[in-house]
């Protein structure tokens, strides 16, 4: 019963997603306020999977966390108010690995390691300026929705964020340089090993205007 509770669930969310996009290309053709961007890019995480501070025995069995960088792709809508205001209504799917390291060395003097993956929806809602018509700053709130199943399962499917960032405008090119840290962290057993979960990232895109 559950997994059919969480498979509509999850459904339901990719079906948020679908309309969403369908109204921003319908809301587009009527208002030429509005402008839309596909995007895609890269993310450095800065805080990610850590130690249950409670338990010293993880340090023990986890000798090392790396987060490595991850992608995103995406697309963005603008609706202008003014020349200098205007507000950003941000959908991205994100890509991550973290690999644990555990445990001494083998025989060999080899390490270890596990991979963990995590993919997430991002939506984010931000109002912004924009300075000469080429420079952007905005910050904003972010809603992180997880995929995995073992992370969902091990700590919270969704997490509020602040979003912080600035932008270049080109033509019919942008570039975003934001950070994403969400307000709080979760605790779980992650494939049998507790550790915290934060999520403090930054977001690199390149995006085209249609």
């Amino acid at each position: 019963m559950l997994k059919i509770i969480k498979r509509i669930f999850v459904k339901g969310k990719i079906l948020w997603v679908s309309a969403f996009l369908f109204l921003s290309f319908a809301s587009k053709a009527q208002n030429e306020s509005l402008k839309f961007y596909i995007q895609a890019g890269i993310n450095q995480n800065t805080g990610a999977l850590g130690f249950d501070s409670a338990l010293a025995s993880v340090s023990q069995l986890v000798s090392d966390i790396n987060a490595l960088n991850g992608w995103q792709v995406g697309f963005i809508i603008r609706e202008y108010h003014s020349e200098t205001q205007y507000l950003a209504l941000e959908t991205l799917y994100s890509s991550n690995e973290t690999k644990l390291v555990i445990g001494p060395p083998d025989s060999l003097g080899l390490p270890t390691t596990q991979t963990l993956n995590s993919q997430k929806i991002m939506l984010s809602i931000s109002p912004g300026f924009r300075i000469f018509r080429l420079i952007r700053g905005q910050a904003g709130l972010n809603g992180i929705f997880e995929l995995n199943n073992g992370f969902q399962e091990s700590f919270d499917s969704f997490k509020l964020a602040y979003r912080l960032g600035v932008g270049l405008d080109i033509f019919k090119l942008t570039a975003d340089i934001s950070y994403n840290a969400s307000f709080n962290k979760s605790f779980g057993v992650l494939d049998g090993i507790p550790l915290s979960n934060s999520h403090s990232q930054f977001l690199f895109t390149i995006g085209y205007k249609f």
